[in-house]
């Protein structure tokens, strides 16, 4: 079986299992106030060349979005994303459940733009409605689209002027690290917060999250603890992210995934094949006729959605896994 269902369908990379292997059998600290964790935590720093950010490690990436753009808004504030975007359509309305509201921006292809930001943050001027006051994009984002750093530094510009925190959801940024012109570096400089995701790149759990803005750190530990977010092992976390960070594993996984992608898109061309989306990382997207879909199910494992009476579209994902011999069985079944 031809696995593309997701980049999160293996165990974890082995040096994450040899790091998590050699933690001491007892006597670590809990709440991540361990060696481990520590450690994790300045070699992140490290490679984004930064000795201030706040950085926590939370499970999963739904419990990061809910941390990061509700922790310190008030009642009357709120949260702007695309539609598409994973916090308002894929996460069961878990930021409501704050109590904070998410206005979302029409995008066809997953992203928001600086321009249409502005024209959108114009429309909250009066007291009737919300006040935005957290700008949400994910690099990649759900259309497996990826964002230059002019496009993010451009929307960052916008946030600025009108006063309000840009977060980038990094479930994927390991991909959208390799995928685009941003250094991991570059990122404290262009929003106010984002996240280094391991769940999707060799970490058998885990997200990274890193807090720029001296004014969101505040009681974030509280905040995490009243959602059930604090591990008492925090030092799991801790040597996952170590195996991860230490050597630049973390970059090569994601590089790996990407150049999957690339030699699948271009396999995909030669059977010139409709992409729904011009693929541009791990996330590809098919317009696939409804009789295909049982017949390529038998030897391939993917997502597939609803488009219209005639077509499906099935979403294909690469990981460090994916192998080239996966994917030129998969395009000798769709020959066929």
């Amino acid at each position: 079986m031809n696995i593309f269902v997701n980049d999160y369908n293996d165990l974890a990379h082995e040096k994450v299992l040899e790091k998590l292997n050699i933690v001491n059998k007892k006597g670590n600290l809990g709440y991540g106030y361990d060696d481990y964790t520590k450690k994790a935590k300045e070699l992140i720093k490290r490679d984004l060349k930064n000795e201030n950010v706040e950085i926590e490690f939370l499970a999963g990436g739904t419990i990061a979005n809910i941390i990061a753009v509700t922790a310190n808004l008030f009642p009357y504030e709120g949260i702007i994303a695309a539609n598409s975007g994973h916090i308002n359509a894929h996460e069961a309305g878990s930021i409501e459940a704050t109590g904070k509201k998410i206005e979302t921006i029409y995008s066809k292809d997953g992203k928001i733009y600086a321009d249409e930001l502005e024209l959108f943050l114009d429309k909250f001027s009066e007291e009737h409605t919300i006040s935005p006051k957290i700008v949400y994009i994910s690099q990649t984002t759900e259309m497996g689209t990826v964002y230059t750093y002019d496009e993010i530094k451009n929307i960052y510009d916008v946030c600025l002027e009108y006063g309000v925190y840009l977060y980038i959801d990094g479930a994927r940024m390991a991909v959208g690290l390799a995928a685009s012109d941003i250094e991991v570096s570059d990122l404290v400089n262009i929003c106010d917060m984002f996240t280094l995701g391991g769940t999707k790149n060799g970490a058998l759990y885990g997200e990274a999250l890193v807090i720029v803005s001296d004014e969101l750190k505040q009681n974030v530990r509280r905040y995490m603890k009243q959602r059930g977010a604090t591990i008492a092992k925090g030092f799991v976390f801790g040597a996952q992210f170590i195996g991860l960070f230490e050597d630049g594993l973390y970059y090569e996984l994601g590089k790996k995934s990407y150049e999957m992608s690339r030699y699948l898109a271009d396999r995909l061309k030669e059977v010139d094949l409709d992409f729904y989306q011009e693929p541009e990382s791990n996330q590809i997207f098919l317009l696939l006729d409804r009789e295909w879909i049982d017949k390529l199910l038998k030897n391939n494992l993917f997502e597939i959605m609803d488009y219209n009476d005639e077509k499906k579209i099935i979403r294909l994902v690469t990981s460090y896994r994916t192998s080239k011999e996966e994917i030129d069985s998969l395009i000798e079944d769709i020959k066929r």
